[in-house]
């Protein structure tokens, strides 16, 4: 990882080129000790799938804490946080995401299915064998983009037109997968739908699905409860 300053109130711990699920874990996890310790000097922390912007209060740390130079303190904190295996294992949580393929949840599976050659089977085999992580959030609340897609699905073109999606569907967009949490109006692929909600702004942990979270697929036949 890379740690640079972004002005004179901020650093950045990049990841570079070194993007996957266990680099990024190892980002969520310094972000997670970081909020543990309350550090009343750092204001802010933006993490996303390939850095982490931490904000401080570079003023408050010089005049009240006497240090000299606040991106080298930070610099030397983050250095010193244990980011090992064990400790993002530790955290790994795995949600189960059942699903329904094709028809009226999928609208665009059976083109997906003609393009790439292969049967719903086929397809939900490669769908539901792979690991996701949840490497962004975003577009809507509690909306995961999932990484991970098995290659022999990836589709490298949107829907050829807009059209409305409901909460819960299941879409693809090229490399990624992700999971509508509000009705919206886009031109993903759709190729299934979800029964779980995935956000309800009622409760305070609002998102069922969190930022490096990883998660599984299940087919769900009609019929058949959650």
């Amino acid at each position: 990882m890379k740690v640079y300053s972004q002005g004179d109130q901020a650093i950045v711990v990049s990841l570079r080129d070194q993007v996957t699920p266990t680099a990024t874990q190892r980002l969520l996890v310094l972000r997670h000790y970081l909020i543990e310790q309350n550090e009343p000097f750092i204001t802010e922390i933006v993490p996303t799938e390939t850095d982490m912007l931490i904000s401080y209060d570079a003023h408050m740390m010089m005049e009240q804490m006497a240090i000299a130079s606040p991106f080298l303190y930070m610099k030397n904190l983050i250095a010193q946080i244990d980011l090992s295996e064990e400790k993002w294992k530790k955290q790994r949580r795995c949600v189960k995401v059942p699903m329904y393929y094709g028809g009226e949840y999928g609208p665009h599976l059976n083109h997906i299915l003609a393009e790439l050659g292969i049967t719903e089977e086929t397809f939900i085999q490669h769908h539901t064998s792979s690991d996701y992580f949840v490497s962004m959030m975003g577009y809507s609340p509690g909306f995961p983009y999932l990484s991970g897609v098995d290659q022999r699905i990836i589709v490298n073109h949107t829907a050829p037109e807009k059209r409305f999606i409901p909460a819960g569907s299941v879409i693809l967009e090229n490399n990624k997968c992700g999971i509508t949490t509000t009705d919206t109006y886009e031109d993903w692929l759709v190729i299934g739908w979800t029964p779980l909600q995935l956000f309800d702004p009622t409760k305070k942990d609002f998102a069922l699905i969190s930022l490096g979270d990883h998660v599984k697929f299940d087919v769900l036949q009609e019929g058949r409860d959650v």
